[in-house]
């Protein structure tokens, strides 16, 4: 069984609709994007993946431009937000690099595929078939140094990124049957049409919950925190009224005494005037 994905949150996510069914994720002509062929026996090395902040921040952000201005059309039109959340490094027999990219067209509708880099230098080919007068630059191939090194994976996958979004700022190219067939636009993958699917669904939910519990251990925390801070207020204001308590009866006492030397003074004024 192949190690786990490293997991990646979403945003209200859900995969598809039930209109849909258990379908795959669709791929180009002769995409190898899809990993339904893979011995489920390959081994993963996990890389790392896109910042949880950052995604809401950016996906939030492009998802609300969008909507002010079409909130009228048809769902089938809307620009996709593709966000490139990591890679996976797997190896069997032969060593590939696999790219999770999660695919946003509304706030409550997104799935997740799973492109090579290879597959981005099909779609690449066949967007400048379509489209000579478009340019998208992929990062470059490398040929004599190692391709599994992380920090060149790690450019990499910001490069692919930002071809992602590119791409999907031009109406045409992104309204292409190649395009749509490179983000599963017209058939979106439900979260258990395959194995990488349903995995990538699970981790969602584990890393949702593991924040959700990180959320919550954070606010007990902070809440025992005021808990001692009023404790400790309380306390002040309970030395604070016994030390008034404790003046105000010293205060008292003195009163008192001045008031009974002042009788005494009075009583033996009074006999001497009678002497």
């Amino acid at each position: 069984m192949a190690a786990s994905f490293a997991p990646f949150p979403l945003l209200r996510s859900t995969y598809g609709n039930a209109q849909h069914g258990h379908r795959r994720a669709s791929s180009l002509g002769n995409l190898s994007g899809s990993l339904d062929a893979l011995p489920r026996s390959t081994w993963m090395k996990r890389g790392p993946c896109v910042p949880y902040q950052h995604q809401r921040t950016e996906a939030l952000r492009v998802l609300n431009s969008e909507e002010d201005g079409a909130s009228g059309e048809d769902w089938h039109d809307r620009t996709p937000m593709p966000m490139l959340l990591g890679y996976d490094v797997m190896e069997e027999r032969a060593k590939f690099t696999v790219y999770k990219i999660l695919v946003r067209r509304a706030p409550d509708e997104s799935w997740v595929i799973f492109r090579r880099y290879t597959d981005f230098c099909r779609l690449n080919d066949k967007l400048r078939e379509l489209f000579p007068k478009f340019r998208l630059d992929l990062p470059p191939k490398r040929w004599f140094k190692d391709n599994y090194d992380m920090d060149f994976l790690e450019a990499r996958r910001l490069g692919l990124q930002a071809f992602l979004q590119n791409m999907v700022t031009l109406k045409d190219i992104v309204s292409s049957d190649v395009v749509r067939g490179f983000l599963c636009l017209d058939d979106p993958p439900g979260p258990f049409d395959s194995l990488e699917e349903s995995r990538a669904y699970c981790e969602t939910l584990e890393e949702t919950n593991h924040r959700l519990q990180r959320e919550l251990l954070e606010k007990q925390r902070e809440i025992e925190s005021l808990k001692r801070i009023l404790e400790d207020r309380e306390l002040q204001i309970n030395k604070l009224e016994q030390t008034k308590k404790l003046n105000q009866n010293s205060t008292d006492r003195q009163c008192s005494v001045l008031i009974c030397s002042l009788l005494i003074l009075i009583d033996v004024h009074s006999r001497l005037v009678q002497l």
